[in-house]
């Protein structure tokens, strides 16, 4: 089992999409976002298929209508969590923020957060 620790959004990136099956973040602002998106996992399929709707629209809009469609459909609530995901997705791509949403699951052990990649 490869395990990586990353310390920047950079280096999130590079260890999705290479071959560790550990990774252990070491940055507290992103591992603030990277809870985001555990929040919004466990917020349910509509919030996970919102946000993938609205990743295209974010160079666009500014990101505007990411928080917009959250609060429209899961009430104010949202807005903490989409804003987070949306600095998330703007600083890595959105095609890595759905990979962590379907091809990892999150492990937050003695204030260690980890990310490892789900078994197939």
């Amino acid at each position: 089992m490869k395990s990586v620790i990353v310390r920047n959004k950079d280096a999130l990136k590079a260890a999705l999409q290479g071959d560790a099956a550990e990774i252990v973040v070491d940055d507290a602002r992103l591992i603030k976002q990277l809870r985001a998106i555990r929040r919004l996992r466990k917020a349910g399929p509509i919030a996970i298929g919102v946000v993938i709707a609205a990743i295209p629209l974010i160079p666009v809009t500014g990101g505007a209508s990411l928080p917009v469609g959250m609060v429209g459909v899961m009430g104010a609530s949202a807005f903490p969590v989409s804003a987070s995901v949306i600095g998330l997705s703007i600083a890595i791509g959105g095609i890595i923020v759905i990979g962590i949403l379907t091809d990892w699951e999150e492990v937050e052990v003695a204030g260690v957060f980890k990310l490892r990649r789900k078994s197939k």
